[in-house]
């Protein structure tokens, strides 16, 4: 079978196919009736038919015999209609997506797909005579997507076409005088078959120092690439190959991929793992309207329930036989590399953290294959990124960042109590430490060699993502993700107030050098994510209306008093979460003045803005302390402040994530999410951004001198909010008017909530 050909696969009419499989259709529902009429007519005759002799022993056997292979040719000819009818299925997808890519995408854009020999595709700009204008870097990476989109469309196409031809040398069998060979439901049937026949062929190879072909290795891919979200297949998958043997072909696959120095074998494993990872995910997602898969050992086709999780847990304590010997990875370890890709549903990925926490807290560590010396960069995850996956944690705390429900349970849940040996510790502290800091989980280093070694880089990218997974946990939407801000749930909020808690007492933590300082742009993200609840707090609550927020809101009573602000004055020490509260905090005081100015009722028009922007003066001056504290203690304050300048441009989507959930309750005509996105974002870009040179003069001359100068800044910044909200109100700010006195007014507020923000 040669392989198929762009050309092929673009003009090749699939309508041949279709009717071989409607033909075939026919004859199974033909043999179905051939079978029935066999089995109740002739076969339950003979059966009840009362022969002696020779009739006795030899035609009824007959009889059956003949009966049961009208029942073989139904089920042969049923897989035979299944092949063919998924094949003719995926092909005219695979047929539509590539046309449009060709016909559609490639012509808009001026470029041109030719077939090269080997039966991939090059794509080329057709510019026309006399515009020989050299292609942008957004054109070529254009260019490039599309090449490798049809490449992968061809490869697909390819696969299929294999598939299906294995398949249905399977069903006919070696002997043509006998049906009843091969049994098929589907094309995804016949693909699980051969993905885990080329993964146990790996492991078998392995036993001799060998490994799977790169052609192999190349088909294995495919199949994952085009499989990994069925869920017919993946349930296959791991149920044919079991927990362990699945986690000792991902994990060897990826030693032996690191090793080397095959670009194209480390390329396909990175695939593989990807989707191996996605796989489990589909493999382990209950359907909707399933029971929990762990309230009994009732098994189907339609999840990976508690059987198969039980075996899970058991191999992810055992090491794996992968030739390192006793450094060989435990299971938990290969699964962790699995779980850095896709979105897992909680009745799967919380019971399995939690046996991972289990594990490490009866005393069981993680092994690498030298943990003293070297300089090893050989490793379980291929991503390129997060560490090379000794430590599994790192690749469970993705996982969660990915998953907000399985998240959420997880830092609400705990580990230990009944039987286990183990005293009851809640999940997030473990992580987090007792109420002094003290006992928090020990982030190992994540490399294969020399522990010693006193550089604590390879902590890091753990630590990252368990901020990553805290978001998760208390926005209810993956990390990274920029939709709208949702309702927050009570599972939620007691995360996010445990967090306040823990690190408004314990805030060397989180600061400058402190243990868990890679978290704090993370709890910046939270802290922006929950700034209506912390301006209602600073406000002493929320009589005014100021500071509406969907959902469950954060109780004040639930927070230590004072951990607030001491916990935003040391995040603010990270430039990324500086930005974020910033941005946050300046979107939410525009929309408070607004809201007062819309609507002062029989008051003061300066007592209703000065009470709205109050509580973004005492945020502003605690996080102006946190940044002030930072640039201090660098070894270059300039170069950090231009860091601050960065990052509060990249945060500015926190501005218009906020006024968009502002513009929902504002009582003003027009469009009032542009009104505030504009305006606060330009208010922070123009108040908040500092001149590096000057404002490291001022903190090595007196912290104070530059804490002053962004005092009156942020006083500017909320007077300008004023201006900006009279004028849509139509209010005039002439002097002497109640606009400029409320303008007035907000600026002092300002300037006093900023020194009790900064006081510690």
């Amino acid at each position: 079978m040669g392989q198929l050909t762009f050309d092929g696969l673009y003009h090749v009419s699939l309508s041949s196919l279709g009717a071989a499989a409607d033909d075939w259709k026919e004859m199974v529902d033909q043999l179905a009736k051939l079978a029935t009429d066999a089995m109740d007519g002739m076969v339950k005759q003979s059966d009840g038919a009362r022969w002696e002799g020779v009739n006795a022993g030899v035609t009824r056997p007959f009889i059956r015999t003949t009966g049961e292979e009208f029942s073989d040719a139904h089920t042969q000819a049923r897989s035979v209609w299944s092949i063919l009818r998924d094949s003719h299925k995926d092909l005219v997808q695979v047929q539509r997506a590539l046309k449009k890519v060709v016909d559609v995408d490639a012509k808009s854009h001026e470029i041109r797909v030719a077939g090269r020999a080997d039966g991939t595709v090059a794509c080329v700009f057709a510019r026309a005579r006399g515009n020989e204008a050299t292609p942008t870097p957004q054109q070529i990476s254009y260019r490039n997507s599309l090449e490798n989109q049809l490449n992968q469309l061809i490869a697909q196409a390819d696969e299929i076409e294999g598939s299906a031809a294995r398949a249905l040398g399977k069903i006919h069998g070696s002997d043509s005088h006998n049906f009843g060979h091969a049994k098929y439901d589907s094309l995804d049937d016949a693909q699980r078959e051969r993905t885990v026949q080329l993964a146990k062929k790996s492991l078998k190879l392995h036993q001799d120092g060998k490994e799977l072909s790169t052609t192999e290795l190349a088909e294995f891919g495919q199949l994952m690439t085009d499989n990994a979200k069925s869920p017919a297949f993946a349930i296959g998958l791991y149920r044919d190959m079991g927990a362990k043997d699945a986690l000792r072909f991902e994990a060897l696959m990826a030693i032996n991929a690191s090793l080397g120095d095959d670009k194209t074998r480390l390329k396909l494993a990175q695939s593989i793992q990807k989707n191996m990872g996605l796989a489990l995910a589909t493999a382990t997602d209950p359907p909707t309207g399933k029971d929990n898969p762990l309230t009994s050992f009732r098994e189907d086709r339609t999840y990976l329930g508690k059987a198969w999780i039980a075996d899970l847990k058991k191999a992810g304590t055992q090491q794996l036989d992968l030739g390192l010997n006793r450094s060989d990875p435990v299971g938990y370890q290969a699964l962790g590399s699995l779980l850095r890709h896709g979105t897992y549903d909680k009745s799967f990925l919380k019971p399995i953290a939690e046996d991972m926490i289990a594990l490490e807290r009866k005393g069981g560590d993680w092994p690498t294959p030298d943990p003293q010396n070297g300089d090893h960069d050989f490793g379980l995850n291929l991503t390129g990124k997060g560490g090379p996956g000794w430590d599994p944690m790192a690749g469970l705390m993705d996982a969660f960042a990915r998953s907000p429900d399985a998240s959420t349970a997880f830092f609400n849940g705990s580990t230990g109590g009944g039987d286990s040996g183990l005293k009851r510790l809640g999940n997030l502290e473990y992580f987090l430490g007792d109420d002094d800091g003290k006992h928090a989980r020990e982030w190992p280093s994540d490399k294969a060699g020399g522990h010693d070694d006193p550089d604590d880089k390879s902590r890091v990218p753990g630590k990252e993502a368990f901020g990553h997974a805290l978001e998760s946990a208390t926005s209810g939407r993956p990390y990274g993700d920029e939709g709208p801000i949702q309702a927050h749930t009570r599972e939620q909020v007691k995360v996010y107030t445990d967090v306040i808690n823990h690190f408004g007492g314990n805030t060397g933590l989180i600061t400058t050098g402190g243990d868990l300082e890679a978290i704090a742009p993370s709890l910046g993200n939270m802290s922006a994510e929950y700034m209506y609840d912390i301006q209602r707090i600073m406000a002493g609550g929320d009589a005014s209306g100021y500071f509406e927020q969907r959902g469950v809101r954060l109780d004040p009573q639930d927070c230590e008093e004072g951990y607030l602000k001491e916990f935003l004055q040391a995040t603010a020490e990270s430039p990324e979460a500086y930005g974020a509260i910033t941005h946050a905090q300046q979107a939410v005081t525009t929309e408070a003045i607004r809201v007062a100015m819309a609507e002062p009722g029989e008051q003061d028009l300066g007592d209703v803005t000065q009470r709205a922007a109050n509580p973004g003066g005492i945020i502003a001056g605690a996080t102006a302390e946190g940044q002030a504290n930072a640039i201090a203690a660098a070894d270059d304050s300039v170069k950090k402040i231009e860091e601050y300048n960065e990052k509060l441009d990249d945060a500015a989507k926190w501005t218009s994530r906020l006024s968009e959930m502002a513009a929902n309750h504002i009582p003003v005509a027009g469009d009032i999410y542009s009104w505030l996105a504009e305006d606060a974002q330009e208010a922070v870009f123009k108040y908040y951004h500092r001149d590096s040179e000057e404002a490291a003069q001022q903190i090595e001359e007196n912290k104070d001198n530059y804490l002053d100068s962004q005092r009156e800044l942020s006083a500017q910044a909320a007077k300008q909010a004023v201006f900006d909200a009279a004028k849509q109100q139509g209010i005039s700010t002439e002097p002497g008017t109640p606009g400029a006195g409320a303008a007035d007014d907000v600026y002092r507020a300002i300037n006093s909530g900023y020194s009790d923000g900064k006081t510690r």
